[in-house]
């Protein structure tokens, strides 16, 4: 089992967090958010344990207590309110994609009894429609309304309210004593077997698994972190929300994924949470840059090979060196974390060349959801990392390259699938180990490597194991291929067999021919090409034997992975 490298402070509830967090950090800015103006403002430790408890006052005195309550809008000041006041002394908090159609949410909201929602404007325009839909009893609480309009509540008055409760002595919020081990949060995910399940975890599952990765990657007081992810993923909201509230960090907004550039210069933040999508945009843009420029390629060998050796000294000579491509990410970015997918192993490498600390973990909603990452003391480009501070790690049931199901066990994993006792008793066993359901190798320094997931597993008739995802990182290092999707097909054959649906890079095949109007042919050779190539790097029997062109992007995930049943 990994040992912490950092001294961590012990805590069990969110409230207990909270109120260290403010007692610890107090005037320092835990936000920063824009006005009405336009212009940036921080807002203190004090103000958001205040603005907290001042809600959860006024949510008590709805009548909520013990209810579940669902949070749905863009990542907010207002949002991280909400979802603290529920889970430091109301009930259940149930986080909602602001993206999913209707038909999901009225589904959500029913199958977690939520007998209230607290929304955004435009997250708002969707629910409001259908009201007639949804329950009678249920209580709508307006980010950004200025007054109550109707059933419609105003969460700024809520919270003057609260606000005011508390200076007329209601103390019923700030004498809640959560439990730790009861379900705190729930939330809806497509699961290790594919169908929507309800996660059910506790204050101690998460509050567990914030000390554990705090035992391994140090943040400081005064950082700032910028959330690009979708605020209600348990990725986002662990890492990027909860863990920087531990840590004493600034936490600010991205505005939207066209934002992101200008949001970058206007924070510039020291840590970025992301998926590798957003690395690898960046990264090309970097390289094309790079390539336009005369000996560029031989400049950044030797910059890094003298970074590496004055690090060695405990110098840090990135700035000296690599201050334009740190400028890409706003000109003070030091740690950047890729989660949710995979991510090409030489961008990782490359990052890092650059003095910019990259590296991978992996986690499931069902974990909290980090389990296994590296630290930034000890980490290898290709790798998930190591099982973190109390997670024990196992492979099960290995094939002859070694790739088995990886199964964990700690205190940050789920209570179990709400009201599916059938899901849970399929994901754990006797014993208590987690299935992941993901497959995984791992080398003789503890270092695991995800190889892709059991369910994905192309078997063919003569027993071999084809891993979708490897041949999908051959593919995405192909210029001509934008996205991907590697599946068994029947066809007509007698033998499964490999077939690949890519999404060409119409841009990258004009590049290459030097015709603007790309015609069909064209695309056909190049994709063609590429397969070529990705074939001649496998033994025979993974060789993709049929290629589909698809002609749009493939549909994604608010993570931004491929959705494989399309």
């Amino acid at each position: 089992m990994t040992r912490p490298i950092y001294e961590v402070r012990e805590f069990h509830t969110f409230r207990e967090l909270l109120t260290q967090s403010m007692a610890i950090y107090g005037k320092s800015p835990a936000f920063k958010v824009k006005n009405e103006v336009g212009q940036i403002v921080d807002i203190s430790y004090n103000r958001y344990h205040d603005d907290v408890f001042s809600l959860g006052t006024a949510l008590l005195d709805l009548g909520l207590k013990d209810c579940r309550i669902a949070v749905a809008g863009a990542s907010s000041y207002k949002w991280c309110m909400s979802y603290m006041a529920v889970v430091c002394g109301v009930g259940v908090v149930v986080p909602t994609d602001k993206e999913l159609p209707f038909a999901d949410i009225k589904s959500i909201l029913e199958v977690s009894e939520s007998k209230a929602i607290i929304f955004d404007k435009k997250f708002g325009k969707k629910i409001l429609e259908h009201r007639d839909e949804l329950p009678q009893d249920m209580l709508y609480i307006c980010m950004d309304a200025a007054e109550d309009d109707g059933d419609i509540l105003s969460f700024d008055l809520l919270v003057k309210k609260g606000a005011q409760l508390i200076a007329d002595g209601n103390e019923e919020y700030i004498e809640a004593k959560p439990d730790e081990n009861k379900l705190s949060v729930l939330l809806f995910t497509s699961g290790t077997t594919g169908m929507s399940k309800a996660v059910m975890l506790s204050s101690r599952n998460i509050c567990a698994d914030i000390m554990s990765i705090m035992g391994i990657v140090k943040i400081n007081k005064g950082e700032r972190i910028m959330s690009i992810l979708p605020i209600h993923h348990t990725y986002e909201c662990t890492v990027t929300f909860l863990c920087c509230i531990y840590g004493g960090v600034t936490i600010c907004f991205c505005e939207g994924v066209r934002y992101i550039t200008k949001n970058l210069e206007e924070y510039k933040p020291n840590i970025l949470i992301v998926v590798p999508l957003i690395i690898e945009k960046f990264y090309s843009r970097i390289k094309k840059a790079l390539e336009k420029e005369k000996g560029a390629k031989a400049k950044i060998s030797v910059a890094s090979k003298i970074y590496k050796a004055a690090k060695t000294l405990g110098v840090d000579t990135s700035d000296l060196f690599f201050k334009r491509i740190k400028d890409a990410f706003g000109g003070e970015i030091r740690l950047i974390i890729s989660g949710a997918a995979g991510i090409d192993p030489k961008i990782v490498e490359d990052m890092n060349s650059f003095g910019i600390k990259t590296f991978q973990g992996y986690g499931l909603t069902e974990c909290s959801p980090i389990v296994i990452c590296n630290s930034d003391k000890q980490s290898k480009h290709a790798s998930i990392g190591r099982p973190i501070p109390n997670v024990e790690a196992k492979l099960i049931n290995c094939d002859e390259n070694g790739i088995g199901e990886l199964c964990v066990k700690g205190p940050m994993v789920m209570l179990g699938y709400y009201k599916n006792e059938e899901a849970t008793k399929a994901v754990f066993d006797y014993d208590g180990w987690f299935h992941t359901g993901d497959l995984a190798t791992v080398d003789k320094d503890g270092f695991y490597y995800i190889q892709g997931r059991s369910k994905n597993v192309i078997v063919t008739r003569n027993g071999k194991n084809i891993y979708p995802e490897e041949l999908e990182a051959l593919l995405l290092k192909e210029k001509v291929v934008k996205e991907c999707m590697v599946v068994g097909s029947e066809g007509d054959k007698e033998d499964t067999v490999v077939k690949a649906r890519i999404f060409p890079d119409v841009s990258a095949i004009s590049a290459e021919t030097g015709n603007i109007n790309v015609t069909p042919e064209e695309i056909k050779k190049a994709v063609s090409k590429a397969v070529r190539n990705v074939n001649s790097q496998v033994v025979a029997y993974k060789a993709i034997k049929e290629t589909e062109i698809v002609e749009k992007e493939f549909a994604k995930t608010t993570t931004a992975k491929i959705k494989r049943n399309q």
